[in-house]
């Protein structure tokens, strides 16, 4: 049997307890993309309740970076076209303009192309 120091400290072994702070604000994410307003909105203390993308691989990121077993109830709201209401208690909503009218890849048509004006829905 091994003897014990009585100057050695024992050893306390805690509870693992969530600690978790009221958000300062909540928002939802319209164009989410893979989620570059939602990082700097979750770290001004905002909690994203809803997002809306329809690029499947963008989802894909999106959901594996933000998506987790504390917030699996928040709302994929899918194509913005076809919204018809945001969850309650939204203070902001935000959203990126779809990148495809304004660059190379989508010919630069602007608002001459239907998603330059989705931002206007």
């Amino acid at each position: 049997m091994k003897a014990v120091d009585s100057q050695t400290p024992k050893q306390i072994e805690l509870p693992v307890q969530l600690v978790t702070s009221p958000n300062e604000f909540q928002f939802v994410d319209l164009f989410a993309g893979i989620g570059r307003f939602r990082i700097a909105l979750e770290t001004l203390g905002g909690q994203c309740l809803g997002y809306s993308e329809i690029d499947k691989q963008a989802i894909k990121v999106y959901q594996q970076n933000f998506i987790s077993h504390f917030n699996k109830d928040e709302i994929e709201l899918g194509d913005i076209t076809k919204i018809r209401g945001l969850p309650p208690h939204v203070d902001l909503i935000v959203g990126g303009v779809p990148c495809q009218p304004w660059s190379v890849a989508g010919c630069l048509m602007g608002f001459e192309d239907p998603r330059g004006k989705l931002i206007m829905v």
